[in-house]
């Protein structure tokens, strides 16, 4: 009798671990064929020559008007191309809705001290994500052209959304991260889960307190 209890149990675990394997063997594929996808339609052309309409330079955080070093890359890059005259505007998004912090705010005095015209400045107070910003760069500002400015590591992510709601774009990056591991492997997951907000045309919405 016991022994016959034994073998209903293990098989009953044997099925249950059956399971579960076969469960996380799709999750991983989920997101190891998501961020294939998302690789393989950000693919970047060469270092720009085509002159774009705009340069879109996805926000960091700052500390007062001092913004932080991936930040400050990312706005002298956007700067460089403009002075080479390879864009015309340059679209700052980050979260700039808070009078205590604003790294929109912070940008723009970065642009003006670097002697861009405020006429050529725009600023989007609501680009609380990666994907907010692409959206309301299409959306709200009616942007078909842009370069996307950010580390390599974030580029893939960035460019895939622009392209995928009609953005001609490219990505321009703007060096490297310490911890690498700990971004692209947060990466790992937001592309994931930006690809299905763009598969099931999710709108953006305040996430202010979101991590990706």
């Amino acid at each position: 009798m016991i022994i016959k209890i034994l073998q209903i149990a293990l098989k009953i675990f044997s099925i249950i671990l059956t399971l579960l394997s076969a469960i996380i063997f799709l999750i991983l594929a989920i997101f190891a064929i998501t961020n294939f996808i998302v690789y393989l339609n950000s693919r970047n052309a060469p270092p720009p020559l085509t002159p774009k309409e705009y340069a879109i330079v996805l926000g960091a955080s700052v500390h007062g008007d001092l913004l932080s070093g991936v930040l400050k890359a990312r706005m002298e890059t956007a700067i460089d191309l403009y002075h080479k005259k390879l864009v015309k505007h340059i679209l700052m998004s980050g979260d700039g809705t808070d009078t205590n912090y604003s790294e929109t705010t912070a940008m723009k005095k970065f642009a003006l001290k670097n002697k861009i015209p405020a006429e050529s400045l725009i600023t989007d107070e609501k680009g609380y994500s990666t994907y907010a910003t692409i959206l309301r760069a299409k959306e709200i500002y009616n942007i078909n052209s842009a370069y996307i400015i950010s580390q390599n590591f974030h580029l893939p992510r960035a460019v895939w959304i622009a392209r995928e709601v009609g953005i001609e774009a490219d990505g321009v990056g703007a060096g490297e991260v310490k911890e690498k591991w700990y971004y692209s492997s947060r990466e790992f997951f937001a592309r994931t889960k930006d690809f299905f907000q763009i598969i099931f045309k999710v709108p953006p919405i305040d996430e202010r307190n979101f991590i990706f």
